[in-house]
């Protein structure tokens, strides 16, 4: 590993620890494989895209809500600083308009992994969402495997979450076998 490449990967894990984030590889090797992958998660609060960020190995392309890539000052900003830190790439993505999903497509075929929601939104703790149709659509287009990720514990962020009661409860990310 370069230098460099050893400070970035530093201060990744010094910031999910100060999440309190814990991260288990499940299936190493198709997280870290190099290869494009379309890495799918559950989608509890709004820390879940920074978690995925930080903790996986490879840049993502992740596709974010208007609501919060665009019109949103704060978390445009944010998620622009993300961009800009390599920690991967935003994509604005209204669920009403199929292009988003064609400029996954395209990020794919470039070799470019894609890290997706399939619920669409964030759910409330005691509800369960159905998945979209999006993951399926991708994959059928470009052959790129689905690797699964479980979030737990961050539905329980009192700032971040919908009913969360904690201020910095316990998070576990299961990359590669949720």
């Amino acid at each position: 590993m370069k230098p460099d490449q050893v400070h970035m990967a530093l201060w990744r894990r010094m910031i999910l620890a100060a999440l309190r984030v814990k991260v288990r590889f499940c299936d190493v090797y198709a997280v870290t494989s190099g290869a494009p992958m379309i890495l799918t998660c559950n989608h509890q609060s709004l820390l879940d895209g920074l978690i995925l960020a930080f903790a996986c190995p490879t840049k993502m392309v992740f596709p974010v809500t208007p609501k919060h890539s665009v019109d949103n000052v704060f978390t445009s900003y944010g998620l622009r600083l993300l961009e800009w830190l390599g920690l991967g790439w935003v994509v604005p993505m209204n669920s009403n308009h199929p292009y988003a999903l064609r400029h996954l497509q395209s990020a794919l075929e470039a070799g470019r992994s894609v890290a997706i929601f399939p619920e669409g939104r964030i759910a409330r703790p005691d509800q369960q969402l159905p998945h979209r149709a999006g993951v399926q659509w991708l994959q059928d287009r470009t052959g790129a495997p689905v690797v699964r990720a479980r979030l737990t514990g961050a539905d329980q962020s009192r700032l971040f979450a919908r009913a969360g009661t904690r201020f910095r409860p316990e998070i576990t990310l299961d990359l590669g076998g949720g």
